[in-house]
C-alpha cells in the first residue's frame, strides 16, 4: 500500500470529520458555516478520488482498488483516533487558519 494513498485518505477523512459541528467546534474553536462545511466535504470526496487514482497508478487495475480499500479503512481509523483522542493542545493546526 502506497504511503501517499494512505496519507491522502487520512486527509480526506479529517476533512469529513471537521465538517461536522462537534469536531469543528472542538478542534477549530469556531462556528461551522454552511460554506465551510460544503468546502470541507468537497475536499474530503476529492481526496478519496485522488487516493483511488494514486492507488490505481501504483498498483494497476488488479491490485489498485484493493490497496485503496485498505487505505480507506486505515485512513478512517486514523482520522477517528486523531479527532477523538488527540490532546486539546493540538487545536492549533492547519484547519484553524484555513
Amino acid at each position: 500500500m502506497s504511503c501517499a494513498t494512505v496519507f491522502i485518505c487520512i486527509c480526506g477523512f479529517l476533512f469529513f470529520g471537521l465538517a461536522t459541528e462537534a469536531h469543528h467546534r472542538r478542534r477549530c474553536s469556531g462556528v461551522l458555516s454552511a460554506r465551510r462545511c460544503t468546502a470541507m466535504r468537497v475536499a474530503g470526496w476529492s481526496s478519496l478520488v485522488a487516493a483511488f487514482l494514486a492507488a490505481v497508478v501504483g498498483g494497476g487495475w488488479d491490485f489498485g482498488p484493493v490497496r485503496w480499500m485498505g487505505a480507506v479503512m486505515l485512513g478512517a481509523g486514523a482520522a477517528f483516533l486523531s479527532l477523538n483522542f488527540a490532546p486539546a493542545w493540538m487545536k492549533q493546526s492547519f484547519f484553524v487558519r484555513w
